[in-house]
């Protein structure tokens, strides 16, 4: 009976003249999740189940915001590169000679092979197309295209261009080259992380793995506290009640909030904290999302990141790194620590990664509906409203 009610307030709502968007959602739903936390509503079912409305969600959002691409240090001399695939497209991103990173499509003008694949040093020459040999520069202009016709014109023929921002070391690229820059609208989550000096932080890969469930429910699940007593009774929990979460009023495409320690002392760390963190940073954990993909849980000694590499409405591939100082990244046993911290972690992931799988299901079902936040749902709402906007505008 709910399944029939829930189908014809669609049906009302389409015949009073609300857009419907794929998956036959109204509009309506997405303006409940834009009111006042107190009275808002979660994205409705379908916008995480939906192969419709997923297509639509890459074309309208995806395509057209800022996703985290990797470090700058992973490219620190002049024709180092690598390559990044989102949403079926690949980007070419590039260190040029005047020590500005750039990124543009990796798909050769001519016959669309690609002119180069996974990581190196392009040299002077640039990229080459094995397949016919038309060579590009480092900027992405054409320098050369062997036995084309007579009044070929080389510079019309440039690699698509995209946009590139580099935030606190991090490479955000935008598949929209014309998108507002990214860095200036972060700039009160600069104030709150300074003190950690993430600029100069060195990242290295803790696991890698297939993770199911939609990445929007993901990014959910680590955008919460609300969970934690449920789904971490003997993991994280005791480290961090739930119930102490602080959640920051924002004025940009993120969120922020803070999980003090249960005893107010400072948070145990697999390494010695960053130096000079005040009392506030020392004694909490910190999360951190960058809408739509980025995701951090933060220690005093370390940045852990979540990459999310969505494959369709129902999978991912997620990939967690953890960043430290350049002193600790250099130590000998720095490898074992690492693992070690990984171990650590991985009871807590595999929660969240059965979390993740069960909803899957629940969602898919005719029942569903769109529920109500908790005041511990803040930063879930800060998302789920940045979205709602974009599918709406």
């Amino acid at each position: 009976m709910a399944a029939i009610l829930k189908l014809d307030t669609y049906r009302q709502s389409a015949e009073a003249g609300s857009r419907l968007f794929p998956g036959n959602i109204p509009q309506t739903a997405f303006e409940a999740v834009r009111r006042p936390l107190e009275t808002a509503q979660v994205l409705p079912p379908k916008a995480y189940t939906d192969p419709d409305f997923y297509a639509f969600e890459v074309e309208k959002v995806m395509m057209h915001s800022w996703l985290p691409a990797g470090r700058a240090d992973q490219i620190p001399n002049p024709g180092d590169y690598f390559t990044y695939t989102r949403f079926g497209e690949t980007a070419l991103i590039v260190r040029d000679f005047d020590n500005e990173i750039r990124a543009f499509s990796s798909v050769c003008r001519h016959r669309g092979y690609p002119v180069a694949e996974g990581q190196g040093n392009c040299g002077k020459r640039g990229f080459t197309c094995p397949y016919h040999a038309w060579r590009y520069r480092l900027d992405g202009t054409l320098a050369a295209a062997p036995f084309m016709q007579e009044g070929f014109d080389p510079s019309v023929w440039a690699l698509p261009r995209f946009g590139v921002d580099v935030w606190q070391g991090f490479i955000f690229i935008n598949f929209d080259n014309a998108a507002a820059p990214l860095s200036p609208q972060l700039k009160t989550l600069d104030k709150a992380i300074e003190p950690f000096g993430l600029t100069n932080l060195k990242c290295s890969t803790m696991r890698e793995k297939a993770w199911p469930g939609n990445w929007k429910a993901t990014l959910d699940n680590f955008t919460e506290a609300y969970h934690q007593p449920f789904v971490h009774p003997t993991t994280f929990e005791p480290w961090a009640p739930a119930r102490k979460g602080v959640y920051e009023e924002v004025d940009g495409p993120y969120n922020l909030f803070w999980l003090p320690s249960k005893d107010g002392k400072d948070i145990p760390t697999e390494w010695d904290s960053i130096p000079g963190l005040p009392e506030k940073h020392r004694t909490a954990f910190i999360v951190v999302n960058i809408f739509p993909l980025f995701h951090a849980l933060i220690d005093p000694s370390c940045w852990v990141v979540l990459d999310m590499n969505p494959h369709g409405v129902d999978s991912l591939t997620a990939r967690w790194d953890v960043l430290v100082r350049e002193e600790t990244f250099n130590r000998p046993d720095f490898e074992k620590e690492r693992d070690h911290l990984t171990e650590l972690l991985i009871p807590t992931w595999n929660e969240d990664e059965h979390a993740c799988a069960t909803v899957r299901k629940g969602q898919r079902s005719r029942f569903a509906e769109q529920g109500h936040y908790s005041w511990m749902e803040r930063s879930v709402h800060q998302f789920h409203s940045w979205m709602a906007e974009r599918y709406c505008e």
